[in-house]
């Protein structure tokens, strides 16, 4: 990881810092005023001995996704939001010059890839590519109604991971009406038991905050 935190510090922490994210390990994490998280995470690949190859991920942690998933120990307090409670995420591609495999298919066309040589090449595409494209995507992400509209969009790859009624009712659950909340959980792929888990949930969440939702750190 000796390399890639050294890439990493020249090249993506100024501007991450810049712009609020908190750095640990190779993960950067931001939280906005409502208590939802982007992580930008890397993670190397073992797979070319003359070259660092690594993959960048953005993950969202909306603060309502997080508290349901917590929901069962929310009395003791929530934890601080981590990349594990992912709702929705994206590769950051690599231009091809900078790709390991640019012709490849699937998550191998998400691997960038630098050696000694096109260190700096790499990593001014890399720091450009942040500034034009990546930070505002992130931050436009950031707000709830852009996400569901990303999570339920039909393009490919789709971002979320989690199924998009769900995600939609999670994700909006401080914005809906009761009755628009019961529209979507009349949809016949949900199951009983989440139908209740989820109005309990909403129940205690309008009880702990009926104003505004619990932020989290």
């Amino acid at each position: 990881m000796t390399i890639l935190g050294d890439f990493l510090r020249e090249y993506a922490t100024p501007q991450l810092s810049a712009a609020g994210f908190k750095k640990k390990g190779t993960e950067y994490k931001f939280t906005n005023e409502s208590g939802d998280s982007t992580f930008l995470t890397f993670s190397t690949t073992r797979i070319d001995p003359e070259a660092c190859v690594f993959f960048a991920t953005c993950s969202f942690v909306p603060e309502p996704y997080w508290a349901w998933l917590n929901r069962q120990h929310v009395d003791a307090g929530l934890p601080p939001a981590d990349s594990s409670g992912v709702l929705a995420a994206y590769s950051v591609l690599p231009p091809p010059p900078f790709a390991h495999a640019p012709t490849a298919p699937g998550l191998a066309r998400a691997r960038w890839a630098f050696g000694g040589r096109n260190r700096p090449a790499v990593g001014a595409g890399f720091a450009g590519q942040l500034e034009a494209d990546e930070l505002p995507r992130m931050k436009r992400l950031l707000e709830r109604p852009e996400l569901l509209a990303e999570i339920t969009s039909s393009r490919s790859p789709s971002i979320r991971r989690w199924g998009a009624i769900q995600s939609e009712l999670v994700l909006m659950v401080d914005d809906y009406t009761a009755q628009q909340k019961e529209v979507l959980l009349s949809a016949p792929e949900l199951d009983d038991t989440f139908r209740r888990d989820y109005r309990e949930w909403t129940e205690r969440r309008m009880t702990a905050s009926p104003t505004a939702p619990p932020k989290a750190n």
